[in-house]
């Protein structure tokens, strides 16, 4: 398989879904695995997964949703005084447990460090990475597989002009747009 060129946002690395498992299977320990699983799955900011992690009333069980109220946030040019993220996905909700149960996840700069040092050890170029890859990744792929441009803007915190200028049009391979949409069925 050759070796396909980083794709970035705004400096921040966006990784397709082949680029995903190589990095999953790099983190040696399934707390820190599953830290990376809430953090892609949810699209949340690592901050937000931070106070996640204190704040297990958040997640809304029956509801399959994570309700981040406004001391979630605190973005100051946060769209959305509060958000849901709805539905929440398999993926997600197969970890949730293990994640309140799991140590917290680390500072953010530390978390920094073991993505650099994942994807090394992953063979990916390290351009771009940090705690942001994972949120813009999944959002990426939600319009990649052409969720509706609003339920994306909601469950994210953004507006539609941010995620028009930001995430669509990236240049996934054929390939990796076809897993995408495998990945991604029966999120809409």
């Amino acid at each position: 398989m050759l070796k396909t060129e980083p794709v970035l946002v705004n400096g921040v690395r966006v990784l397709g879904p082949y680029e995903i498992d190589q990095l999953r299977d790099s983190i040696p320990q399934i707390y820190l695995k599953t830290i990376f699983d809430v953090c892609f799955w949810s699209g949340m900011r690592y901050v937000e997964v931070q106070r996640l992690h204190s704040h297990p009333e958040w997640w809304w069980k029956v509801r399959r949703t994570i309700h981040l109220p406004e001391e979630a946030q605190k973005k100051a040019k946060r769209k959305q005084l509060e958000r849901y993220v709805h539905p929440i996905p398999a993926q997600l909700e197969n970890v949730l447990d293990y994640f309140f149960r799991n140590k917290k996840p680390p500072s953010r700069s530390a978390w920094n460090e073991n993505l650099l040092r994942w994807t090394k050890r992953a063979g990916l170029d390290p351009l771009g990475m940090s705690s942001k890859t994972t949120r813009k990744s999944i959002e990426s792929w939600m319009i990649t597989a052409d969720m509706p441009l609003n339920v994306i803007c909601l469950r994210q915190g953004h507006d539609s002009l941010t995620s028009m200028m930001h995430y669509q049009g990236l240049p996934f391979t054929d390939g990796e747009k076809v897993e995408i949409r495998r990945r991604l069925a029966g999120w809409n």
